[in-house]
């Protein structure tokens, strides 16, 4: 539509000039030193727009070797990156020996050759081939310095997988210096200090990955806590230990594994009166039971005042079987027997454990009650036989 509209006001304009030209074709004369040349102005008309047609097609024909290259080169790229697509589908297949290859002969023109040296390098190292998947990297890094850093943290990430620690930590430094808040980075990190075991480097990159690792908490807090239960571990001194516990986050503080460490330890160290108020602190709160067995065996508080304990976390927790063994560990410390002997039979009569069986059957004994300790022995034995025929299968 628009070409039919330029032919025929083409037309038409050439009908309006012929016609002015037809009347009066004109005059023209060009003078150069003794010549002199003389036409109509149809004439001259004419032979201008031939040069002009004739100079076009003079620059036709000597641009074609350049367009000729062009086009050749935008084969050899739209080839190039066909072969950079199969090698991700080869890759995808689990041919990485046809990955590679097809990697390799990708590069030369290919749009992203950055992408093909690492993708080289991940089917080199697929196939074990460290040496020439290590030529990949350093040839990235050498032609290609803006992409440093993804380059070197595919670098970090292969000597991570070798157990190189050493080169991984060197690796990771210099993404550092290029880009220090990269999530990449701190989790890599996070991975070469765990197998370090260096748990205070750990904690100390924590507050960052927190910042970038906002769905995964839970995960950074199990870490954390493990971080602080191996230092708090290696700790000797009581005022190391103590301080530890004081810098721990509140959320830390109620994770059940942390507060038992950190009690165990107070324990070995002879302060019982600080593990105490510890475990009480959490099990108003919350439950565990090897907090409260470890309750029941220190000797701070009186009978009396560790049994209203009990009696309280049974308020808050539910009257558990494992907290009338408790408050029967409290009496029999302060040999109350028969008082001891009621929380046992109660919590038998909740869950017949072979525990709470064989410390009714001491308790029996002490109250002289020989048959009737033998008989709960007797249960107890019982019921430890079935657990270890039930786990053996």
């Amino acid at each position: 539509m628009k070409y039919g509209f330029f032919i025929v006001a083409t037309i038409l304009a050439s009908a309006f000039v012929s016609e002015l030209l037809l009347k009066d074709s004109g005059y023209i004369a060009i003078y150069y030193q003794n010549y002199v040349i003389e036409m109509s102005l149809l004439i001259f008309l004419l032979v201008f727009f031939l040069v002009i047609i004739l100079l076009f097609f003079v620059k036709k024909i000597f641009g074609t070797p350049n367009l000729i290259f062009k086009k050749t080169n935008l084969y050899k790229k739209r080839n190039a990156n066909d072969l950079l697509e199969q090698s991700y589908l080869m890759m995808a297949r689990g041919n990485y020996k046809k990955a590679e290859k097809y990697a390799k002969n990708s590069l030369k023109y290919s749009d992203t050759p950055l992408v093909a040296y690492l993708q080289g390098a991940i089917a080199a190292d697929k196939q074990n081939l460290q040496k020439k998947r290590d030529a990949w990297i350093s040839n990235a890094y050498e032609n290609h310095p803006k992409g440093n850093e993804a380059i070197l943290l595919l670098q970090a990430k292969f000597q991570l997988s070798d157990r190189n620690f050493e080169g991984a930590s060197t690796t990771l430094n210099k993404i550092k210096k290029i880009n220090n808040n990269s999530i990449e980075t701190l989790n890599l990190l996070k991975n070469l200090y765990i197998e370090l075991k260096d748990w205070q480097k750990i904690l100390d990159i924590l507050p960052s990955l927190r910042k970038f690792e906002t769905s995964n908490i839970s995960s950074l807090e199990k870490i954390e806590s493990i971080a602080y239960i191996h230092i708090m571990n290696t700790t000797n001194d009581t005022k190391k230990l103590n301080q530890i516990w004081s810098r721990a986050p509140k959320t830390l503080k109620n994770n059940v594994e942390f507060t038992k460490v950190y009690c165990q330890r107070l324990i070995t160290d002879n302060q019982e009166d600080l593990a105490s108020k510890t475990i009480t602190s959490f099990l108003n709160k919350d439950y565990d039971y090897t907090l409260v067995s470890m309750y029941s065996q220190m000797n701070i508080d009186n009978a009396e005042i560790s049994q209203k304990n009990i009696m309280r976390w049974m308020k808050t927790h539910g009257k558990r079987d494992e907290l009338l063994i408790a408050a029967a560990a409290i009496c029999n410390k302060e040999k109350l027997w028969g008082q001891a002997s009621r929380y046992l039979e109660e919590s038998i009569s909740i869950s017949p454990s072979s525990e709470a069986l064989f410390k009714l059957g001491e308790v029996l004994s002490h109250l002289g009650k020989t048959k009737a300790g033998n008989f709960a022995f007797e249960r107890a034995l019982k019921i430890q036989s079935n657990l270890e025929m039930n786990n053996q299968i």
